[in-house]
């Protein structure tokens, strides 16, 4: 039964527990029980999520317990200060719910009517190091920025996003164990052991018949006696991804013309993005490949990759790593932070994480549950105070430790190459209005209205930084347009970034 909102700022009960306080909002709002996957799967109706979605819940321990479904009505829009994720909205929703107790944490995950996702975390944060706030009725609070009620875009019916049918907006409820059973409770070290669990390190094949493909049979000796008798072709992805995740958009024809050019020595290195700084990764990889002579590599890099790449071949001597074991030649960076990016910073970072969800969301490449549940479990770090956990987001920060020492290197590659990409609405209906609702709104500010791709600013992947091999020369630069469309995630789907790279890596 839908709940009238008055646009009283007292709180309005939607029964169950469960209760919206929405100043100056008038309109409606329905508590909805969630359907049983058997349901899910035996409808599958518009309204109904993706199971992407569902499976990241169930193989990261979340729950679905409620769903708020808001009607609204326009309002008039009053400027407010922004706040600590940078947003500056004209008012708020605060959505209180049962508190479950200091064993279950607790999340929202908001929809708007455009298909954009922001994830939320209780008031005063719920986890041991920043104590939740819990009132003498025994709720926790969330408050979300509300955003005005649009109407549907013109043409065929909104597509299923993640969460159901676009169009609609909703607060989904969501809660986990505080203690995993298998890697413990939330901590420092929880995303470390999650990596070591579900995305462990590794070097693999990457073959035209295999790059797309999870499972790959780890590297042999004779796999590293064949690299060694030619220049070699090694990726690396970044952060929340995988090798099988971060490049699949090449076309299938662009990476079996650069298979064959190096002759079949094409491998991948597997990482955790979450927890290890890239030094960190690369100690790793160096003491996984066996002795013999240096492995001659080109590298394509992918967003946060892009700075392992560099920590392997630039000045090893400030990281301490005897790095010769590698021979660099060409490095291509594809949307890397080497200047860094303003969401890791602690304030951002959960913004980042929005961004990415909502990409995945919009426009969905690749193996989408897992790269989901890599995002879940950073929020439930978050979540917790546990940001010494996630070494590895926070060495994207500008003015960070880690980025000051890289950039303090020198180039050990012949030449760099970069595809850098500055993100704007296209002329597409529903993509236009969300693109345009993502990136000039929120997101700009966070960057100070420097062109981006939703996660990197566009003149960090090749601007000067310190390091000697920067700025990257135009002749060895492919700036993507704002009207391709092309943003963090859908780098390698864009046509032109695989002529580059085919040029490049001739």
């Amino acid at each position: 039964m839908a709940t009238p909102l008055s646009g009283s700022a007292q709180p309005v009960s939607l029964g169950e527990g469960y209760a919206i306080r929405a100043p100056g909002i008038r309109g409606v709002a329905e508590l909805h029980r969630p359907r049983s996957g058997s349901e899910r799967a035996r409808s599958r109706a518009p309204r109904d999520g993706t199971s992407a979605l569902e499976e990241a819940f169930q193989q990261t321990g979340v729950t679905e317990v409620r769903e708020i479904e808001l009607g609204l009505e326009p309002w008039r829009e009053v400027t407010r200060p922004r706040d600590a994720r940078g947003t500056q909205d004209a008012t708020t929703i605060e959505l209180q719910v049962p508190d479950l107790g200091p064993e279950t944490g607790q999340l929202v995950l908001a929809c708007d009517e455009r298909g954009v996702l922001t994830w939320h975390l209780p008031v005063g944060g719920q986890g041991a190091a920043v104590p939740a706030t819990r009132g003498a009725s025994g709720v926790k609070r969330f408050v979300i920025p509300a955003t005005p009620p649009v109407s549907p875009p013109a043409g065929p019916a909104p597509r299923r996003g993640l969460l159901g049918m676009i169009g609609r907006k909703l607060l989904k409820v969501l809660v986990y164990p505080v203690t995993d059973p298998i890697i413990g409770r939330i901590s420092d070290v929880f995303a470390e052991r999650w990596e070591e669990r579900h995305r462990p390190y590794g070097l693999r094949r990457f073959t035209p018949e295999l790059f797309r493909q999870r499972q790959s049979e780890p590297l042999s000796a004779g796999d590293f006696d064949d690299l060694r008798k030619g220049r070699s072709l090694l990726f690396i992805h970044g952060t929340f991804s995988t090798a099988h995740g971060a490049f699949n958009q090449i076309a299938d024809a662009t990476f079996r013309e650069l298979f064959d050019r190096y002759q079949g020595r094409v491998f991948a290195f597997n990482h955790f993005t979450l927890s290890h700084d890239p030094r960190q990764n690369v100690e790793w990889l160096l003491s996984n490949v066996p002795s013999g002579a240096p492995l001659a590599v080109d590298i394509v890099c992918h967003s946060r990759g892009g700075l392992v790449a560099r920590a392997l071949t630039e000045q090893p001597s400030a990281f301490g790593l005897d790095t010769s074991r590698f021979v660099a030649r060409k490095i291509v960076f594809a949307g890397v932070p080497n200047g860094g990016t303003l969401l890791a910073h602690p304030d951002h970072m959960v913004s980042m994480i929005d961004r990415l969800t909502s990409a995945l969301n919009l426009f969905p490449t690749g193996p989408i549950t897992e790269m989901l549940e890599s995002i879940i479990t950073a929020v439930k770090v978050v979540g917790h105070g546990a940001l010494e956990g996630l070494d590895g987001l926070s060495s994207m920060q500008p003015g960070g430790s880690f980025l000051a020492r890289l950039n303090a290197g020198t180039p050990a590659a012949d030449g760099y190459y970069a595809i850098a990409a500055d993100y704007e609405p296209t002329a597409d209906g529903l993509r236009a209005l969300i693109a345009g609702t993502l990136a000039d709104g929120v997101l700009d500010r966070v960057f100070e209205d420097v062109g981006n791709d939703l996660v990197v600013p566009e003149p960090g992947v090749y601007s000067a930084n310190g390091c000697g091999a920067f700025p990257i020369p135009e002749s060895r630069l492919l700036r993507v347009p704002g009207t391709a469309g092309v943003l963090h995630t859908t780098i390698f789907g864009h046509e032109a970034a695989g002529r580059k790279m085919l040029e490049w890596l001739s």
